[in-house]
């Protein structure tokens, strides 16, 4: 009778674990997913060689001179991490930007998510639209040339468990790669941006890299920010 029990008790032991090991674990995929989307077109076919008596940084990039007053429905090619705490979504045809994140129990978004694809033109090739966090690299000011272009990306299921979307592309004004990979943990209730450029031409270049991130404002807002 003992060795009986015992053997449950040990039965009992193996699936519980087996079945918690099974419940935490991070997922990647890719769909197409409709937004209201308000376009932008008529791009100029001459590269922009200076704005205000001023050299351009970002040549041999063109600008757009289009913007759509009226919003259409459009598919957008979305990858989606997850894991049992939270949810993000990446748009590699946006720049490749963490579009948002869903606290899964509270249903909160943790990172402003911008259900509308709304792009004025404020970047530095024209086109943008605000939400997520976006990438910026290279020798320019501002949002980067891809912020509303599509970008090269790769999914991956990691060893220990995380899954991971990596975009990037090249910045053809300072010839130089950029990448960022975008990583979430199978038992974390948060993700990770890691990021790479590397300059592969004998010169020296002058270099931006910033993240820039979306939270959407209320009256009980706090930000912390680390250091001294």
């Amino acid at each position: 009778m003992y060795k009986y029990l015992l053997s449950l008790l040990l039965l009992f032991g193996e699936l519980f674990f087996s079945s918690s090991a099974a419940a935490q674990k991070a997922s990647v995929t890719e769909k197409n997913e409709p937004f209201k989307t308000y376009p932008f077109s008529d791009p100029n076919p001459i590269p922009v060689l200076g704005i205000n008596k001023k050299v351009a940084p970002f040549y041999p990039y063109f600008v757009f001179d289009g913007y759509a007053d009226k919003g259409t429905s459009k598919d957008w090619k979305v990858v989606t991490l997850e894991n049992p705490f939270i949810t993000l979504t990446v748009l590699p045809e946006v720049g490749g930007k963490v579009l948002g994140a869903v606290e899964k129990a509270t249903n909160n978004e943790f990172v402003y998510y911008n259900h509308v694809m709304k792009f004025r033109a404020i970047g530095i090739r024209g086109p943008w639209t605000s939400g997520g966090i976006e990438h910026n690299f290279g020798l320019d000011l501002g949002h980067a040339p891809w912020a509303a272009a599509a970008v090269d990306y790769v999914l991956k299921n990691n060893d220990d468990g995380s899954v991971s979307c990596i975009v990037g592309g090249l910045d053809l004004a300072s010839r130089s790669e950029w990448r960022v990979e975008i990583r979430l943990p199978k038992d974390k209730a948060y993700f990770e941006t890691n990021a790479l450029w590397y300059n592969p031409t004998p010169l020296h270049h002058a270099y931006l890299s910033w993240e820039n991130a979306a939270f959407k404002a209320a009256d009980d807002l706090q930000f912390y920010f680390p250091g001294n």
